[in-house]
């Protein structure tokens, strides 16, 4: 690890512009790592375009910095560009192709399914999250950490921990929570902002939800779907969903729980969590995903009572 953290570091300070990009339907620590790393790049004078393809709708987007964000890029050329948070590169969307045309291509992740795709890969399975990595490169390289920076860290940080309270909450983590304090983040404000301000059509989502709930496998199997027309009857944005899939994962005897959105016409998003037996990273790879061993998701085509009966049937392996 330390060596790529160094080739990385060196890297930021001899080129001078970067394109930065996280995933597609990005979560919060790839944008707080994004915004910690564009930023303390910016301050140290190189030219830095942040890039996803939504506009992030909140909470997401109550994250300080988010503004810096763009979602179209008018220029195509810079001297690296870095890939956060991301396990593949058909996960980058429509930003794929210009990732590919301006290296050194470098991906800092802790997926576990990450492919090495990158010229220069940090990945560290064992990290607690992407924010966390971003944190060592911007000291090795000897960056400057303000406020902005600060707590687009911790909220990375506090995010994929489920804030310091999931297994891969290490001593690491909080060491480094620790000195993001002292710039002056409040980890009340920081979790106010980016988790606990939920709009009407949100509820109104989670109400309809709700109603789909059901439980396969003696229990051990609790599925969520998400169609389109009930993000519209809702008023919401399809992104108001991403933390839904706690609900089934809460249920008494759920060794493992799904959320099925729909996202366009025949194709669907399968969001995985599981609650502590089960690899749901290794079950999202048999369709094409990855993620983490308690947190994964792989997107799919086709009849949803197909796909459903197909995944239905493929967790009953791993539920033996």
């Amino acid at each position: 690890m330390e060596a790529e953290i160094n080739q990385v570091a060196d890297i930021l300070l001899q080129k001078d512009s970067f394109l930065i990009l996280t995933h597609k339907d990005p979560d919060l620590d790839g944008i707080g790592s994004m915004i910690a790393l564009g930023t303390a790049l910016r301050n140290k004078g190189k030219r830095v375009v942040l890039f996803t393809e939504e506009k992030l709708q909140p909470p997401l987007g109550n994250i300080k910095g988010a503004e810096l964000i763009s979602h179209h890029i008018s220029e195509n050329k810079f001297s690296a560009t870095l890939v956060l948070d991301c396990s593949d590169l058909n996960r980058l969307g429509k930003a794929k192709e210009l990732a590919l045309l301006n290296r050194p291509l470098i991906s800092i992740d802790h997926h576990e399914t990450n492919d090495h795709f990158a010229d220069i890969n940090l990945v560290v399975p064992d990290s607690s999250s992407t924010g966390e990595l971003v944190y060592k490169v911007i000291k090795k390289a000897g960056l400057c950490i303000n406020k902005v920076v600060a707590e687009a860290l911790f909220a990375a940080i506090q995010a994929d921990t489920g804030c310091f309270k999931y297994e891969n909450t290490t001593s690491t983590a909080f060491s480094i929570a620790s000195e993001l304090l002292k710039y002056g983040v409040s980890p009340w404000d920081v979790y106010r902002n980016t988790n606990e301000q939920y709009t009407l059509p949100v509820l109104k989502l989670l109400e309809l939800s709700l109603g789909t709930i059901e439980l396969h496998h003696n229990g051990k199997l609790g599925i969520m779907s998400i169609t389109l027309n009930m993000i519209k009857t809702a008023g919401a944005y399809p992104g108001d969903s991403e933390r839904f899939i706690s609900y089934p994962r809460f249920i008494a005897g759920v060794e493992v729980a799904a959320l099925i959105r729909e996202i366009a016409e025949k194709e669907y998003k399968f969001s995985l969590r599981s609650n502590g037996k089960v690899n749901v990273a290794q079950l999202a790879s048999i369709f094409g995903g990855g993620g983490h061993a308690k947190a994964a998701g792989f997107e799919c085509k086709g009849e949803l009572s197909e796909l459903k009966e197909k995944f239905i049937k493929e967790v009953s392996n791993f539920l033996e």
